[in-house]
């Protein structure tokens, strides 16, 4: 091997070896806490009513969401992060003006388990991009309660409970403004979550911010 290949070869591997080496220094676990607001979409057959013929939705769509995590750090790109989510409690009304008057209400609550897949794209020393997929293992309860002269349709009970695996999805980006601490900045979409004609269908999207404390 001549002289030069050989100094190739060696500034090769130390390349190498030096990325290797700051990839496996972010091996480490961490805890998260993120705070944030809701925003769900509820299909209306939550709150289907027998025999009206005039009636107005509405909705409470916001409400705070949050996330307690842990989470493991394989290399500088990818980590796995579990942990609980309380997604909020939203209210959906059908108003019924005709032939009769009157109302039913369902309030939703949506927790539960959530388990990602982080891939992290950094963006200097400082600065980095990460995408999330994963599960979200959901209980979804739902209460009812009429006013005046409404009659829930055939099979919308009272109260309903769902328990189901969901698909998520999350963006975001992170500030690592110290050795052990992070800031993250995050979107993610929950699909699907509950059951249309029991405790009602909801999409919900969280907008979250909150710390992430390595050790």
């Amino acid at each position: 091997m001549t002289t030069r290949r050989a100094l190739v070869a060696m500034g090769i591997g130390a390349a190498v070896i030096g990325a290797t080496g700051a990839a496996m220094a972010e091996e480490e676990w961490y805890a998260a806490l993120t705070l944030g607001s809701s925003n769900a979409k509820t299909d209306e057959r939550v709150v289907a009513v027998t025999g009206a013929t005039s009636s107005i939705l509405t909705q409470d769509k916001r409400d705070p969401g949050f996330k307690v995590l842990v989470g493991y750090g394989f290399n500088a790109y990818l980590a796995l992060e579990g942990g609980y989510a309380h997604l909020g409690e939203f209210r959906v009304t059908r108003h019924v003006t005709a032939p009769t008057t009157g109302a039913l209400n369902a309030d939703i609550r949506v927790i539960g388990l959530v388990i990602d897949a982080v891939g992290v794209v950094p963006l200097g020393t400082r600065f980095a991009g990460l995408g999330k997929v994963g599960a979200f293992l959901s209980e979804t309860k739902t209460f009812r309660a009429t006013s005046g002269s409404v009659t829930p349709a055939s099979g919308v009970g009272s109260h309903a409970i769902k328990d189901e695996a969901n698909l998520k999805l999350g963006l975001g980006l992170q500030y690592r403004f110290a050795k052990n601490v992070t800031l993250r900045g995050e979107w993610e979409r929950y699909r699907h979550v509950g059951k249309p004609d029991t405790t009602g269908e909801l999409d919900i999207n969280l907008y979250s911010v909150g710390l992430l404390l390595r050790f």
